[in-house]
């Protein structure tokens, strides 16, 4: 009886082993199709690596990635989000979530994914740097923004009076247009 629980267990460790051994070498082989410029060939290799583990997170984040360099941006946030769901904890994951985002102009996403990276490991140095870039960007958006309203004001926008809207000019436009009148 003690022999054949011993044997049970190494029968087990060598199978987890050679499933684990199968997954690493699948991915090393889409690594490689990925490298040679086969994206087909390598998003294939990772796909068979999640028929025998659906939640294994570095198939996920490779396919994520492979999809994120073809600007498949859709794909690669359901990607990242089912690595996200296999490996919580991984702050690099949120990472490659929020650059995809950045991708699709989802600025309040990709802001929301690096908090969260920066929540799961807070001396992620990428992290911080990607946050005050999405910072800037959103500043700088805002600003388009106010300058593009301010100038569609600008041009003749009629207040419900009959004249033009001076509210958001500056003040020396203001003055002029007044003198005019």
């Amino acid at each position: 009886m003690k022999n054949f629980i011993i044997t049970a267990i190494i029968s087990l460790f060598v199978m987890t082993t050679s499933q684990a051994s199968t997954l690493e070498d699948l991915v090393v082989s889409g690594n490689t199709f990925w490298s040679q410029g086969k994206f087909a060939e390598a998003e294939g290799e990772f796909n068979k690596a999640l028929k025998i583990n659906p939640d294994y997170s570095v198939a996920h984040a490779r396919i994520a990635n492979l999809y994120l360099t073809q600007n498949k941006t859709t794909e690669a946030v359901a990607s990242f989000q089912n690595a996200i769901n296999g490996d919580p904890e991984n702050a690099q994951l949120f990472i490659g979530l929020a650059i995809t985002y950045l991708h699709k102009q989802y600025y309040k996403m990709a802001d929301a994914m690096v908090k969260q990276a920066i929540a799961v490991d807070p001396d992620l140095a990428n992290a911080q740097k990607l946050q005050t870039y999405i910072t800037a960007k959103r500043e700088k958006m805002a600003q388009k923004e106010t300058v593009s309203t301010t100038q569609s004001n600008m041009h003749g926008q009629p207040s419900p009076h009959g004249k033009v809207s001076t509210s958001v000019m500056p003040a020396t436009v203001q003055k002029n247009i007044q003198k005019s009148h």
